[in-house]
């Protein structure tokens, strides 16, 4: 399970995957874990995206704080999960691209 912080981190991660026209980030999201090195991978792509959406002024957030607020919460909650999950080598992998 992915072990979020504050409640607020899933709405707002829900809320980019909504924006970016993401099915399987949502499914995961909702799902609250990876099945597979796939899913890794793209939810590590996901976090990477949502930062490159995350810099646009007219995000709306279902959330008091900021969207950098709120990436760096999920930066520690998703990639601790997918470390914790077996999963570092993916996104670690995905860092050094961003």
């Amino acid at each position: 399970m992915i072990p979020y912080k504050y409640a607020e981190e899933k709405t707002v991660a829900l809320t980019f995957a909504v924006l970016l026209n993401d099915e399987i980030t949502t499914k995961i999201l909702q799902r609250n874990f990876v099945e597979s090195r796939d899913e890794a991978i793209h939810l590590s792509q996901f976090f990477w995206r949502m930062i490159e959406r995350s810099v646009e002024n007219n995000i709306q957030l279902p959330c008091e704080g900021s969207a950098e607020y709120w990436t760096e919460k999920l930066y520690n909650s998703i990639g601790g999960y997918l470390e914790k999950a077996g999963y570092a080598a993916e996104w670690n992998e995905e860092i050094d691209k961003a």
